[in-house]
């Protein structure tokens, strides 16, 4: 049993409290200066913050689009050089596996499509501004690592994969962070919200060509037994009901 924090865990934990720091500046911005969060707004200097928020979660898409960004297998487990295969693998297990992950996937896209399709609504009816669609973007963003590291309701309610590493949408986070901002036709919006379809993309193109390498039965580098990384170190709940 690894007992130590593992390389890949401290960088997720330091990523973690970045990302709390970010969500922390847009949100008290909101709180005292809105109108710097007002993207849909003539430019101003004033606005650094949206600058921040867009840096960092462009930084953090194009970073899954490295193969060798250091990220954890989860993300990485497209690429050929995190494929260990298991001789002999059953393809007709194989193929229920793929079945199952889409039913689930399947699932989370409604879901999430249909909460921010909500925010849009609301936002065009002018019930929410573009400043609280940064907030909303921001605290997604926030939460994407939660859900790495400490609870994930998609893994638990809509999914049931084991852990992060075994997810079968892992870097949907890239257009799921960015999900409030897809109904305003802002360059701000629109362009963080291309490079997150550009990532989504890259990822199912992967998936649906090379299977293989993202379950656990085929890829040994996704078994409990071969994992370097224990992630799910802090996360709550792990049981034998998590295939």
């Amino acid at each position: 049993m690894i007992t130590s924090v593992s390389p890949v865990t401290r960088r997720y934990v330091r990523e973690f409290f970045l990302r709390l720091a970010v969500f922390a500046l847009v949100l008290m911005t909101r709180l005292f200066a809105p109108d710097r969060l007002a993207f849909t707004a003539p430019f101003r200097w004033s606005r650094w913050p949206l600058a921040i928020l867009w840096v960092a979660v462009l930084c953090s898409m194009a970073a899954q689009l490295n193969p060798n960004s250091g990220l954890t297998a989860g993300c990485m487990k497209q690429y050929p050089n995190r494929f260990d295969p298991v001789p002999g693998y059953d393809p007709e297990a194989l193929k229920r596996a793929v079945r199952r992950q889409n039913r689930g996937a399947v699932r989370v896209a409604l879901v999430w499509l249909a909460v921010n399709l909500c925010f849009g609504v609301l936002y065009h009816r002018k019930v929410l501004s573009a400043a609280d669609l940064i907030v909303l973007c921001a605290l997604a963003y926030l939460c994407d690592l939660v859900c790495v590291l400490f609870f994930c309701p998609f893994q638990t309610f809509l999914m049931g994969n084991r852990c992060c590493v075994n997810c079968r949408i892992f870097a949907w986070g890239s257009w799921m962070m960015v999900a409030p901002l897809m109904c305003v036709p802002h360059w701000y919006s629109w362009s963080l919200f291309g490079m997150g379809l550009v990532v989504l993309a890259v990822w199912e193109r992967r998936y649906a060509r090379y299977p293989e390498r993202f379950w656990d039965g085929s890829n040994y580098l996704l078994q409990c037994g071969r994992c370097q990384e224990q992630l799910c170190r802090y996360k709550r709940p792990r049981t034998s009901k998590f295939r």
